[in-house]
């Protein structure tokens, strides 16, 4: 009994990043109805940034996240600007041939600037306190958090801000949203830089608990794209749910199943994804934009 306690907390544990490291993935999806194949790369620029600034000036990585937030907000703001926006209203092959280039683009500048070696970080509370005979991981602890924190402030950022009524009613009917007034390439903008700043951070947070390398991408964004298909596009709640049952799957199937490891957890977590999209594509809490897709 207590080992499958332990093997649930350490799911919902991982469920946590899971939820934080997909935000920025499904609410892009949900919003634009862009499939953000460079999502994993946002992910280890972020890596990157939490590595650099503890490296050179001591930063920890969760306090250096004040640095990263901005910085990838001004990244992603400009990015969607300049390049994306010009092609979100093309077909859909377009946007997935833009992101597919970003996301080689960046794993191979980064192997250029700092090789394939992997990267460490070590912080000195990586370790771990036991409560009532359950194991809790500090690092993964404190994520988990963080994470409750950044979807909780994008929940009220979403419904409460001007700008947030704007990015929900670009995500329900682009055209109406024009006709009342909303400057839609501004909008997708603003949620590019948040959504590339969401997930740059959770590569920061990630970097304390497991080696960086430039082609740590693809992996994450995979899982990202499982994630969303459970909880739905744009759905916070969803990333949620979607992060903690694809964590609890991944971290139950090693746990229990001897001489397999992880490997079998997440070809198990994309049999999960294969059964969603033909029972309830829209995902199992539903998203942003329609189903129908020609509902706009």
């Amino acid at each position: 009994m207590d080992q499958v306690l332990q093997a649930l907390v350490n799911g919902l544990l991982l469920g946590g990043f899971y939820a934080v490291m997909v935000l920025g993935f499904s609410i892009i999806w949900g919003v634009m109805g862009i499939i953000n194949l460079a999502h994993g790369e946002y992910l280890m620029i972020g890596a990157y940034l939490g590595w650099g600034l503890f490296r050179y000036f001591g930063m920890d990585p969760f306090a250096a996240l004040l640095l990263i937030l901005p910085l990838m907000f001004l990244f992603g703001y400009v990015l969607q600007y300049v390049l994306i926006n010009r092609i979100v209203e093309r077909p859909h092959l377009m946007s997935l041939l833009i992101t597919f280039g970003i996301s080689i683009a960046l794993a191979n500048l980064f192997k250029i600037l700092f090789t394939s070696d992997p990267r460490n970080v070590s912080v000195a509370y990586n370790g771990s306190v036991e409560l009532l005979g359950i194991t809790f991981p500090i690092v993964k602890s404190i994520i988990f958090g963080v994470a409750l924190l950044a979807m909780l402030g994008l929940h009220l950022f979403l419904q409460r801000s001007r700008m947030g009524k704007s990015i929900r009613a670009a995500a329900q009917n682009r055209t109406a949203a024009r006709i009342v007034g909303v400057d839609i390439n501004r909008t997708y903008a603003v949620t590019a830089g948040i959504c590339i700043a969401i997930t740059a951070a959770a590569g920061a947070m990630l970097s304390p608990t497991q080696a960086i390398f430039p082609f740590m991408g693809p992996p994450l964004t995979l899982k990202a794209y499982t994630i969303t298909a459970l909880g739905g596009l744009g759905r916070i709640p969803g990333a949620l749910m979607g992060g903690v049952v694809l964590g609890v799957t991944e971290t139950m199937v090693s746990r229990f199943v001897p001489g397999i490891g992880t490997n079998l957890g997440v070809a198990i977590s994309f049999v999960i994804l294969v059964l969603i999209l033909i029972l309830r594509p829209q995902g199992l809490l539903g998203g942003l934009r329609p189903v129908d897709p020609d509902a706009e």
